[in-house]
Order: C-alpha cells, then structure tokens, then sequence
C-alpha cells in the first residue's frame, strides 16, 4: 500500500515526460527501525474440542428422539449394560443430557452444543494459556521479534510521536491482544484443527524492548518526481498496513523528512558529471551547465543494458534499486575484463543527504563486491578487496558497519550533492542527488555508471586530488593512491 498524498492539479505542459512516457518510477529504498516491546499476557481460551464418537452418536441421538428411553438407546447402538452405563455417564456428567424415569432428554447446555442448525455437537473448553507477544510501540500491532545485525541496530529509527502512550502501553495491550488474537494464534496449534477463541484477558507484564525493521521505497511518477510517495508492500502485505495506519503515517513522515532545498552545491556536482563524461554527456550540456530535466527524461525513458559497446549507462534513482544494481554489476564484471589484475580497493564517496542508502542493500552490495575478487589476488592471497567509504562529517553507525574503514574530513571537498563509487580500473558510478523541478523536494539521484577507461581515468584523478583531506594515515593513503595511478605501491 502506498502513502498518498493529496493529489496535486498539474498543467499538462509542467511534465517532465511526455504522457506516454509517464509511469510510476523508484527513487529509493530505505529500511526503519520500529520500536517494540514484548509483553507478558495471562489469558484464557474457549478452545473448540470434540466429543467421542460414542458420546457424540447418543447425543446426537436424544437430539432427534427426545426423551428416548434408555433401553432403547442401548438397542439402538447394541450396548451392553456395562458399555451403556459408561457412555451415560460421560453425557451425564457435564450436563449434556438428563435421565428422568429411564428416559433421556438432552439438557439447555446439551442442546446449544448444536450450534446453528448443525447436525454435530461442538464442545468448548475454557483453558488458561500464557505467552509472550511482541508488538510496535506506534501501532500496538503484533511484531515478531528477530535478530539484527549490527548494521541493521544503527539503521534510523521511527519517531515515537506519543512517548506518553508508549510508555503506557501495558495498559492497552489487552485491547491489543483482543483485536490482533487471530493474527497471534500459535500457527502450531491453528495446524491442528482447533477453533480457538479468546475467552478473557488477565495481567499483562511489560518485559524487553526490541526493534524490527520496516521496508519502503520511494516511489513517484515519473513526470513529477518532487510528489514523492511511500510504497510500504515489500514489509507487510495491505491488509495488513490497514491494521497498522500509524506506523504508515511514520513512514510517510520519515520519508518527508528527506527533502532538500536546492543549493550551489547542485550545479557543482552536476558540473563534475560533465567533466568525467564529456562525450556521453555531451548532447545534455549547455553553457550553463548540464540540462537537468532533459537528462532526467533521457534516463527515465531511455536507459538500457550495459554492453560492451555501450560502456556508460544513465541512471535515475538510487543505485541500490534492482535495476541500477543490475547495471552496476555489469559495469563490474564489463571493466574487470579489461583489468587483468584484481582490484585492491572499493571507494564509496557519500553524499550529504539525510539518511543515504539506510537500506541492507547497502551493506549487501559492499559485502558483494568485496567478494567478487575474492581468491583472484595475483600474489596467492584469498583476502577480498577493502572498502572504504569517504565522507564528512562522520557517518551514522549503519554506514560504519558496512566498510572497512571510515576516512572522514572536518571540510568536505567534494560538492555535497555527489556521490562516487569508484573501483579503481574496473568501473565508476557517479550521481548527483538534487530535486529535479522544484526548489524543494525529495533529492532524485541522477547520473550514470561507466567503464569505459577514460571515463574511469578521469574520476581517478579526480578523487586521488582531493583523498588527502579524507586519508590521514600516510600508509593507507599511499595505498590509494597507487591503486588509483595504476602503480605499485611503494
């Protein structure tokens, strides 16, 4: 289910796609934290069992012939003395059926066990059961709890709006759980057939708090990227959001969180765009600097495959998104073909965007890289490439556990807006993140991924020319910059 907004009256000519052209597109997606706790609930159940076959034919027996005599019930099953006594009894005794003068009658309680118009009685047991249940702080809906890692631990978390309602919350769960039994039945106890209802709520105990995560993407249509919304499907299915609208409404307000005034920085990092790819950018370059919107629709409209004759690709949208992930692993395993040697370093260049790439297809994607030279080292070694992320000022915890290592400068030197992934020799991912056609609005990652070598030679230069503010440590540093220049290091 979608977060929208209420919709917004555009003149036709204010798209930035043509109406054929115009489609639903993913910016970004980002995993959030959810605030929860478990809680201890004493409780009862009307659980739905069955009679024994003998208990339930005499029952349904009397239910046809009231006032049958006892004799002939007997008869009618061929029942001894013994065996007649015995299943009696076991009707008797929890007042199912009443024995006047050798007849046999069955009792209120005998006769509601027929329920609407059924033929086959059902008996209920009231049984006291006690569980722990985890549920969300925002919504007080059922959350399983599971483990983290840590990168997931220093993902953002969704704002508690109500902290006094949170803090109360023991006090509601029992409303909580009413609503929400189904939903929490024991799957184990629903296989077995039972028919299970809640008969009473007792004391319920506060016990550890824990966090979940909550999957969005960013959606918008492609003809006005700004009226951004939260499409929240990948984390629970619909009927499901229904059930949880505050946690919607916090996602939804997290995502407005994000946006961005347009700033100097955006023609600064649309600029160095240009500059490492003058030939490609070449047709979306005016005096001014790079024609935005017609680029934007140029990569919306038309963006293909890698090949290896199409050695850049435009990209719209986050990298980490299915497609741009596809068209980076191609530039990848396209570049590595032209490098014979495996590439010691992965460098990542962080934008200044509120809570880039929080998503663990952010730890998935480094982790995969680094991997992929895996055991290719020419010196016999099996040890993966380092990661290293370079960004000012220092990174929330989520970023720091998804690289190696952290080199971060009080002053950035790069415009704020950019991002660069470079692995040296092999490829090159370059995007500037600004709103597209409004002066505010969520930033649209926009740029494009390459392997072509001089492409990749140029954004070497450019990023060893500015390493040293970022790279303190002279080894680390020396490191770098022979892998960026091509040479070994000393």
């Amino acid at each position: 289910m979608a977060v929208r907004k209420n919709p917004v009256l555009h003149l036709k000519s204010q798209g930035l796609v043509d109406p054929e052209d115009d489609r639903p597109i993913e910016l970004a997606v980002y995993d959030v934290l959810l605030p929860c706790r478990n809680f201890l609930i004493d409780h009862k159940v009307a659980v739905l069992g069955r009679t024994s076959l003998t208990t339930e034919f005499l029952l349904r027996l009397v239910k046809a012939v009231p006032g049958i005599s006892e004799n002939d019930a007997a008869a009618f099953f061929g029942f001894n003395v013994r065996e007649t006594s015995f299943v009696l009894a076991e009707a008797e005794a929890p007042g199912y059926v009443e024995r006047r003068d050798g007849r046999l009658w069955l009792t209120v309680a005998g006769d509601g066990l027929f329920r609407d118009g059924s033929s086959e009685p059902e008996i209920f047991a009231v049984e006291p059961r006690r569980r722990e249940v985890g549920f969300d702080l925002i919504s007080l809906a059922p959350q399983h709890p599971r483990f983290l890692t840590e990168f997931e631990l220093g993902l953002p978390e969704l704002a508690i709006l109500d902290e006094e309602a949170a803090g109360s919350a023991a006090s509601r769960i029992p409303q909580a759980f009413r609503r929400f039994f189904s939903e929490i039945a024991d799957r184990r106890e629903r296989s077995k057939g039972e028919k299970k209802d809640l008969y009473s709520v007792d004391p319920v105990t506060s016990k550890n708090r824990f966090l979940s995560t909550v999957r969005t993407v960013v959606r918008a249509q492609a003809s006005y990227p700004s009226s951004e919304e939260s499409d929240l499907i990948l984390w629970r299915p619909e009927h499901e959001q229904a059930d949880r609208p505050e946690i919607v409404s916090a996602v939804a307000s997290f995502v407005d969180g994000l946006k961005q005034s347009r700033s100097e920085g955006d023609a600064e990092a649309y600029n160095i765009l240009i500059n490492l790819a003058p030939e490609f950018l070449k047709d979306f370059t005016r005096r001014d600097g790079l024609a935005v919107e017609r680029y934007y629709r140029e990569a919306i409209t038309r963006a293909g495959d890698v090949r290896a004759d199409r050695k850049t690709a435009p990209i719209a949208g986050s990298l980490l998104l299915s497609e741009n992930r596809k068209r980076l692993l191609d530039v990848l395993d396209y570049g590595s073909r032209q490098h014979s040697g495996a590439p010691r370093f992965l460098l990542w260049l962080v934008p200044q965007v509120p809570s880039w790439n929080a998503t663990t297809l952010l730890d998935e994607t480094v982790a995969g890289i680094r991997t992929r030279w895996s055991g290719q080292r020419a010196d016999g070694q099996t040890d993966a490439l380092k990661s290293i992320c370079l960004t000012a000022p220092r990174p929330p915890r989520y970023m720091e556990k998804a690289f190696e290592i952290v080199a971060t400068s009080d002053h950035r030197r790069f415009p704020g807006p950019l991002e660069i992934l470079i692995v040296p020799h092999v490829a090159v991912a370059a995007i500037a993140h600004a709103p597209v056609e409004t002066p505010r609005g969520f930033a649209v990652p926009l740029g494009f991924v390459s392997f072509d070598a001089d492409v990749l030679r140029r954004a070497e230069q450019y990023v060893l020319d500015n390493l040293g503010a970022y790279v303190t440590d002279e080894s680390l540093y020396r490191d770098i910059a022979a892998a960026l220049a091509e040479q070994k290091p000393s």
